[in-house]
């Protein structure tokens, strides 16, 4: 088996673990009440990719769940596109179980970070790289635990849900 297909298909099968965490912490802080900023009338009332958790003021162990989420429901989406068989829902399920731990430990990491918004300021660089290295850890773990259950579903898929799996975000 290619390599290079088997190492892009444990990618996506695991998006939850695979994807890297945003660095809330490049971000720039939002703009003071009353002041101009995105979503503002002079930006046509539009918020800015990324901006919007700034503008909720999510607190940065919120924003880490969040993400975390995201990838759980793009990993469920991914399993409606690939129209399983009843042969291929088990060795689903177990890619499944498999990225579910991983999100468990990398929730863990996410409860390291502070639970109100108006503690982000108190982070230190050194707090942001320890999180980062914590996340990174959780996200290879995952994928290593993974693998497995990723290799024995890729197997089992027919090439049109191989092709799915490659490229999950070809359009048309």
């Amino acid at each position: 088996m290619n390599k290079m297909k088997l190492a892009g298909a444990a990618m996506v099968a695991v998006a939850a673990v695979a994807v890297p965490v945003i660095g809330w912490s490049q971000s720039p802080p939002p703009p003071p009440p009353g002041a101009a900023g995105p979503g503002g009338p002079e930006h046509g009332g539009m918020m800015h990719r990324g901006s919007e958790r700034w503008a909720k003021n999510v607190s940065p162990q919120q924003a880490c769940v969040d993400r975390i989420a995201r990838r759980a429901g793009f990993v469920a989406s991914m399993g409606f596109k690939l129209n399983l068989t009843a042969d291929q829902k088990p060795l689903w399920d177990k890619v499944v179980a498999a990225a579910q731990t991983a999100q468990a430990s990398e929730r863990q990491a996410c409860a390291a970070l502070p639970a109100a918004a108006a503690d982000r300021d108190k982070l230190t660089i050194i707090d942001r790289m320890n999180h980062r290295q914590a996340m990174m850890q959780a996200q290879l773990q995952g994928l290593q635990q993974s693998e497995p259950a990723v290799q024995a579903l890729y197997q089992a898929l027919t090439p049109e849900q191989k092709a799915i799996l490659d490229h999950p975000f070809r359009r048309g």
